[in-house]
């Protein structure tokens, strides 16, 4: 009687792995010195961050107004005299451990050039505006606030000679970043945490918005395993004698038969293959995001769309067409769609 190649080997496989591990049971058995891992949770640690800012206004005829505060979001960018910002952020772990923390604040010009509806980064520019400085506490709880007062007519106008001697109009943010590290031992397991985010700040804009996320959290939790001895009764090594007999029996039934060649569906497995590989930048879609659009280019290989979806900060969607059994690749910008089709091989 014929049986599949691919159940034949595995059944052979998991016949010898039976018949060594029952060996193995049952040596341990007979010498009566087995043990069990157990994962005991050692440590809980979260990071929080929050921040708030208000808006110094220039003295003006238009707005009486000195100060203006978050809940205004959009500004008139002529108008600011300056952006006080205060960041504020809390590691806090669930036992006091001596914790080796350092943190910095970075802010960087970022430049988006857009030509034929295709994005690309052209230029950035980075500030330090906080060294880097190795603390340790011994504590639980580590808070950082800091204020920052940020004046950006300098970087507003650096954008602006850009544009103009580039002959280049640029989408233009100001990118605030607070990085923080810390790293700590708990019962010999050594736990780093870095954790970092992102305020985004107009720049070289009629008005002046600011954004990113705000009043974040998270919980991370981590475990120790342990080794423990116990005691194998009886049941326990008959057990493995009976696994013993089975895989026996097993592995003479199956190594005789003759096995059945199956081609491989190629195809499917190199598809299988790109989505595994990128599958943290691809969406799957319900539904051809091409049907409708006109601007469509398609790219020669797979390789050149992950580029474009880098360089546009775009996901790749995935559709897969059951009538033709293709799978469809895009990236969407603004009003051009670029695709990739993997076909079935020749």
């Amino acid at each position: 009687m014929k049986i599949r190649k691919s159940v034949k080997y595995s059944s052979i496989v998991i016949s010898v792995i039976l018949f060594i591990a029952s060996i193995f049971g049952i040596v341990n058995s007979i010498m009566n010195q087995p043990s069990i891992s157990n994962s005991k949770e050692i440590y809980v640690y979260g990071n929080k961050f929050n921040y708030n800012y208000s808006v110094n206004i220039k003295k003006n005829k238009y707005i009486d107004e000195v100060t203006l505060n978050m809940d205004q979001k959009s500004y008139i960018t002529d108008l600011i005299d300056n952006i006080n910002l205060k960041l504020n952020y809390e590691y806090e772990g669930n036992t006091s451990s001596k914790i080796d923390y350092k943190y910095s604040i970075i802010g960087k010009i970022s430049a988006v050039y857009s030509k034929d509806g295709i994005e690309s980064k052209v230029w950035q520019k980075d500030y330090i505006l906080k060294e880097e400085n190795l603390k340790t506490k011994t504590a639980n709880k580590i808070n950082i606030n800091e204020d920052i007062v940020l004046n950006l007519d300098e970087q507003n106008k650096l954008v602006k000679d850009f544009e103009n001697e580039m002959g280049m109009t640029l989408d233009a943010k100001y990118i605030l970043t607070l990085v923080v590290e810390t790293n700590t031992n708990i019962e010999g397991v050594d736990i780093p945490n870095k954790y970092s985010k992102d305020i985004i700040i107009d720049l070289a804009q009629k008005t002046t918005n600011v954004s990113g996320d705000n009043n974040l959290e998270n919980k991370e939790y981590i475990s120790k395993k342990y080794e423990k001895a116990i005691n194998v009764s009886m049941p326990g090594l008959i057990i493995n004698i009976i696994i013993l007999i089975f895989s026996f029996i097993l592995f003479i039934k199956v190594i005789g038969r003759e096995p059945i060649n199956i081609v491989k569906n190629e195809y499917r497995q190199e598809l299988n293959k790109i989505l595994k590989i990128c599958q943290d930048k691809v969406v799957k879609v319900s539904s051809n995001p091409s049907v409708g659009k006109e601007n469509i280019i398609d790219v020669k290989d797979f390789g050149e769309l992950i580029k474009v979806s880098e360089e546009l900060f775009k996901p790749v969607l995935y559709w897969y067409s059951d009538e033709d059994e293709e799978a469809h690749f895009y990236v969407v910008s603004s009003d051009i769609i670029y695709r990739y089709i993997f076909e079935k091989f020749n």
